[in-house]
């Protein structure tokens, strides 16, 4: 493995913040809701969360990742689970496709 190349847990949960925290970013210039709230039960780890045409989705973020200013999400968790969370991710990824490839199971067949 290079230098340049993810070598643990702290790295991927480095990489999969930036990569949330841009789906918000575009979520936002496409008009959905999309903001921070803040976990009572995680104080440093604020939620980030996302309406998407399929549903609600968020993810717990460590509070010295987030990028810039975040807007205050305007709704409440609507209790979905992980995975009710990755269906909504694959049904909206595969609706922007434009595809139907029957990706609806997190990626899995």
């Amino acid at each position: 493995m290079t230098e340049n190349q993810s070598s643990g847990i702290d790295d991927a949960y480095f990489d999969r913040s930036q990569a949330v925290q841009l789906l918000a970013r575009a979520a936002i210039r496409l008009g959905w809701p999309a903001g921070v709230r803040l976990d009572p039960d995680e104080p440093d780890w604020p939620v980030l969360m996302i309406d998407l045409p399929s549903g609600q989705v968020s993810w717990h973020i460590k509070a010295d990742e987030l990028a810039g200013e975040w807007p205050v999400y305007p709704g409440e968790w609507d209790g979905h689970n992980l995975d009710e969370k990755r269906r909504r991710m694959a049904t909206a990824i595969v609706s922007l496709s434009g595809t139907d490839n029957g990706a609806t199971n997190g990626g899995t067949q």
